[in-house]
């Protein structure tokens, strides 16, 4: 599938028209991921030298746990990361992301720039889903994922390894389609998968403007194979070796909306997933379960003339549809407010979440502040 998506970028690359010549300001690079959001936009001119990028989260944190556990103060780097992009053709770009806090390779990936507004990534990326699981980090203002899109709006994590088609396309004046489609190994970054089968995730949407008011909606689709764990002996099962693997198939659909006015910013999100786990204790011996999983947030920020707003989010996630008799629904308020030094790039933000999970999952009510500088 890459070899035919790199001959597909080539033939369009030679049929496409040459590209304008660079401005005389130094301009930005081709990368297409901006330094405050993941999600596709059209590339700028080309640039041959890279171009450094990061940001710094610093976090103080205060839990009150339930029961007679007592609670927990934390103060770390929530994230440090740095990175580059850049050029090495007009059409052919990099970026490389690294997160010094938990010393791990986030973004590591080859763009291949198919039309002015149609890239193709090969590499390691977000996987594309909904709103919030492709989102950039430095835009959430609830500091922690929802816990729908943490279990299953992703693999084993919210990066992995594969190629991406993105794009946007104009369809009228006030009118864009968006597509974002990956293939990738369902192992998480920075981890090779031994499976034939592999992930697909996927979203289509579109996008009206109206004047500084955007709407957005969108469905996505995932699903694939993926090794949840290998077992004691560590390795991967073959045929005619003894299998203590244990596997999973899952089917995942969503839908997500946004709102973006210069007063507010909102967005709802739902989804639903159906896992077949299995596993096995010998190639013969087996054990199967069914699961259907499901789970929506909403939030909302605020916007005023002095840089301060309120953040807003409810949300539910019943990881089974028996889950309200086993007690494992998870329910989370998240009350908070945020203030920019300036937009994005400088940012303090503070976040109260009211944990009403069922007592058995339940972790407590959480504070949290939150110390921004993108670069």
């Amino acid at each position: 599938m890459i070899l035919a998506a790199l001959v597909l970028a080539s033939a369009v690359a030679q049929a496409s028209p040459a590209s304008a010549p660079p401005p005389t300001a130094p301009p930005a690079p081709a990368s297409t991921v901006a330094a405050a959001t993941d999600r596709a936009a059209p590339p700028p001119a080309y640039a041959p030298r890279p171009v450094a990028f990061g940001y710094l989260d610093f976090q103080l944190s205060s839990t009150d746990r339930p029961g007679p556990a007592p609670g927990v103060s934390t103060a770390e780097f929530r994230r440090a990361r740095i990175g580059i992009r850049g050029e090495v053709l007009p059409r052919v770009g990099y970026t490389v992301l690294f997160d010094a806090a938990d010393t791990s390779l986030k973004d590591a990936y080859v763009a291949l720039r198919l039309a002015p507004r149609l890239e193709l990534r090969l590499g390691q990326f977000k996987t594309p889903f909904g709103y919030e699981q492709a989102e950039s980090d430095t835009k959430l203002l609830w500091v922690y994922n929802s816990y729908v899109v943490a279990a299953l709006a992703r693999g084993r994590d919210s990066r992995d390894l594969g190629a991406l088609l993105t794009g946007k396309f104009r369809l009228s004046s006030a009118l864009d389609a968006e597509l974002a489609t990956a293939a990738v190994d369902g192992a998480g970054p920075n981890a090779k998968d031994d499976l034939n089968e592999k992930n697909v995730w996927g979203r289509a949407g579109v996008a009206l403007s109206l004047g500084r008011t955007v709407a957005r909606a969108g469905g996505s689709y995932g699903y694939g194979h993926q090794v949840q764990s290998l077992g004691a002996d560590g390795k991967f099962g073959t045929i005619g070796a003894v299998l203590d693997d244990t596997y999973a198939y899952f089917h995942t659909a969503g839908a997500d909306l946004t709102l973006e006015t210069p007063w507010f910013f909102g967005v709802a999100e739902l989804i639903e997933s159906r896992r077949r786990v299995r596993k096995y204790a010998s190639p013969a011996t087996v054990a199967a379960s069914d699961q259907d999983a499901r789970g929506w947030y909403a939030g909302f920020y605020g916007k005023t003339p002095w840089s301060v707003g309120p953040v807003f989010r409810v949300e539910q996630y019943d990881p089974n549809d028996a889950g309200s008799a086993r007690g494992d629904r998870y329910e989370r308020y998240t009350l908070g407010a945020y203030y920019d030094l300036l937009s994005v790039n400088a940012r303090l933000v503070a976040n109260y979440e009211l944990d009403r999970s069922d007592r058995p999952v339940r972790t407590g009510n959480r504070l949290i502040a939150l110390a921004q500088v993108v670069f």
